[in-house]
């Protein structure tokens, strides 16, 4: 959901409301560009989680530091702890329920948390994937080569008699 963000306090605080109580995120926008995100604090966790798997850490600061207000922001019942980065932390009741961070930010956690879990198997994908490589031949071992080959080629062989050829 996208939202022009134009009253302030009172819109960001029904819009955190919406955040903890559907668990979707707000796309803050500045003349309809992205500027913000205001996103699910587990949902911001996971992706900082499998991002940092692919980029083993953080990305990397070269974000600019922002004056930080002396002390926390109330908005309602929330309490909002603003970072050196931009980014805010949202609690309720000592119970972190929302992180605000800026659009570029997210878009890149997002592809490093994708490439993250793209590399990941759990144990028993791994278990399998292990097993499959035990059943071929080292590199190098011809006669281990030459029998994988000729199985091939009796599957493929069925195939409009192109013995072995594929594509």
């Amino acid at each position: 959901m996208d939202v022009e963000l134009v009253e302030g306090a009172g819109e960001l605080e029904s819009l955190i409301a919406k955040v903890e109580k559907t668990g979707e995120r707000v796309r803050l926008t500045a003349d309809n560009e992205p500027a913000r995100v205001l996103l699910p604090a587990a949902e911001l966790a996971e992706l900082e989680y499998w991002a940092a798997r692919q980029h083993r850490g953080a990305r990397p600061a070269s974000e600019p530091a922002h004056q930080c207000p002396p002390g926390p922001t109330a908005y309602g019942p929330y309490v909002g702890y603003s970072h050196p980065h931009g980014g805010m932390t949202v609690t309720r009741g000592r119970v972190v329920v929302a992180e605000l961070r800026d659009a570029e930010t997210v878009a890149w956690l997002e592809e490093q948390a994708m490439y993250g879990r793209q590399g990941y198997m759990g144990p028993k994908q791994s278990a399998a994937f292990a097993e499959f490589l035990a059943r071929w031949a080292p590199v190098g071992d011809e006669q281990g080569a030459t029998k994988q080959r000729g199985s091939r080629n009796v599957a493929s062989a069925g195939q409009g008699g192109q013995g072995g050829q594929s594509e």
